[in-house]
């Protein structure tokens, strides 16, 4: 079977070609999250936030632009704010936390067929060889020595490390990304002490401004993914505006263009609050994406719309996997 055989069968088992027919005619936006496209056998380090292999991305993009419209930056902030009237479905691409795949990879896609995507950069990571805390988190319980891990921040819990190690990967990052983890520097101090193992050095791994700046240049839409991807809701609402109006300063000076969108770290409830929302529509934040899941109808949108237009707040936009991956449930990093 080739890959694009074997990619409709999964697409037709996992109902996504059905919702997706139905979806063609109704007003409203899907949004679609990626993380990384490329091959996850080759990480040392998180291997669920390869969203896609390139092929298979491309065969995503080529089925999306088939049958619905694409859409970025001022057109979709068009869209969402009821300036351009919703008419059918549309799609909107993204790719949160800038890694180097994106420019390498996905953008060169993206720009093959014209399509635009957006990029939610964390200024701190740009151009640099970080690990962050779900890839050391993944690294460290990946090659650990140990049976298990007796974790006490922010509350007492063992880990063991004697199944499968993915599934302790997934645990350990439930565990950290808990509402009640307000430190976690102490979170990661305890890991490491207890898995025993050090990360590796690295090559660079996020996208340079440079990089960002030839992307903006070439369509693709570019915003802010905070300055440090701490976990908003783990944070008082000062060190939130910290992180929000940092992050968007950054961006503005290195690309020379505004950013008037975010993608909350993480993203589902609990990863931010109503004070989240209400400092970023103080800084101009026009669209805030979360991660529920689910698709913008039409009906959503204008609800959105008029409740939040009527207290002066911004929509909040709810993005989906991709659905090579045959579900509609992203991992929120």
């Amino acid at each position: 079977m080739s890959k694009r055989e074997l990619a409709a069968t999964l697409l037709k088992r996992s109902g996504a070609l059905a919702l997706f027919e139905t979806l063609r005619s109704k007003p409203g936006i899907l949004v679609v999250n990626h993380h990384r496209v490329g091959d996850a056998s080759t990480t040392r380090f998180d291997r669920d936030v390869f969203s896609a292999s390139a092929d298979g991305f491309e065969m995503q993009l080529k089925y999306f632009k088939r049958y619905f419209p694409i859409v970025a930056g001022e057109e979709l902030e068009e869209l969402v704010s009821g300036k351009k009237p919703l008419t059918r479905t549309y799609i909107s691409i993204t790719f949160d936390d800038g890694y180097i795949n994106d420019y390498c990879v996905s953008y060169p896609i993206l720009k093959s067929h014209n399509c635009a995507g957006t990029f939610f950069l964390v200024p701190e990571y740009v151009g640099t060889h970080t690990v962050p805390w779900w890839d050391e988190i993944a690294y460290l319980v990946r090659n650990s020595p140990h049976s298990q891990l007796d974790l006490t921040v922010p509350v007492p819990v063992t880990i063991s490390l004697q199944g499968d190690r993915e599934d302790a990967i997934r645990s350990v990052l439930r565990h950290y990304k808990r509402p009640d983890n307000h430190d976690g520097e102490d979170f990661m101090r305890e890991l490491r002490e207890q898995a025993g193992c050090v990360v590796p050095a690295t090559g660079r791994r996020f996208i340079n401004w440079q990089e960002a700046h030839e992307m903006k240049a070439a369509g693709m839409a570019i915003g802010s993914h905070t300055q440090t991807h701490r976990i908003l809701g783990q944070m008082t609402p000062e060190a939130q505006e910290w992180e929000l109006r940092e992050s968007k300063k950054n961006i503005e000076a290195s690309i020379a263009a505004p950013v008037r969108s975010i993608a909350y770290p993480v993203g589902i409830r609990g990863a931010f609050t109503p004070d989240t929302e209400r400092i970023a529509r103080s800084l101009g934040y026009t669209m805030c994406f979360s991660f529920y899941g689910g698709v913008n109808t039409a009906a959503h949108m204008q609800s959105t719309n008029l409740l939040r237009m009527a207290t002066n707040r911004d929509p909040l936009l709810f993005r989906a996997e991709t659905v090579l991956l045959s579900r509609f449930g992203r991992l929120p990093y």
